[in-house]
């Protein structure tokens, strides 16, 4: 029987040295595509956000669409006190400075609504406004109203003209999927999110 050669099996054992680089480098590559799926699946999603009047609960309470303003405001953590805690009542004054600031530096979407406006209005999700939002890290999508006029001021969710949805990719069921508008109506009694995200403990699971 003809022993194997010192050059074979040299040979041999470069082709195995060969192969076990190229078996991590693929479990490497493999690993940073797995890293890079994931984060991006965190961060800050896109959306269309739809405003709708609710056209016949006006018609029976008030006999026609008021003049309302409906602000979208993406806010960090490092503002989401101030903005949670603010009342209503003094955001929509004329010269408020935080509503003011918030519409100068291009922060805040306006939209107006009225007896000769359209009843239904979209901030895309391709709008330029959505790139200063995650310019500045913001995590919550503010909406505020200020409809109805006369109401008791309450801080957060609790004030009717105050909604605060999280901007979480993974809070928004199907947003991998396409799935991505999020759908407000402006009502006599108060803002209804008619697209909930998903709770922090479902998201968990």
């Amino acid at each position: 029987m003809k022993r194997p050669s010192w050059c074979g099996m040299r040979n041999a054992e470069c082709r195995l040295k060969s192969a076990l680089r190229n078996r991590q480098s693929s479990i490497a590559a493999l690993l940073l595509l797995v890293l890079g799926a994931l984060a991006g699946c965190q961060g800050m999603g896109r959306f269309d956000v739809v405003v709708t009047i609710e056209r016949e609960g006006f018609k029976k309470t008030t006999g026609t669409i008021p003049s309302i303003e409906v602000n979208l405001v993406g806010i960090n953590d490092a503002e989401l006190r101030e903005w949670t805690g603010r009342p209503l009542s003094q955001y929509w004054l004329p010269d408020d400075p935080q509503r003011v600031t918030a519409e100068r530096r291009g922060f805040a979407y306006v939209m107006t609504f009225g007896q000769d406006r359209p009843t239904r209005q979209v901030l895309y999700r391709h709008h330029r406004i959505w790139n200063d939002w995650e310019a500045k890290a913001s995590r919550q999508l503010f909406i505020l109203s200020n409809f109805p006029r006369i109401v008791e001021d309450k801080e957060g969710d609790a004030d009717a003209r105050r909604r605060i949805l999280p901007l979480d990719k993974l809070r928004w069921r199907g947003y991998f999927w396409g799935k991505r508008v999020i759908w407000i109506e402006v009502t006599p009694s108060g803002l209804i999110v008619h697209t909930p995200p998903l709770r922090e403990e479902e998201v968990r699971r």
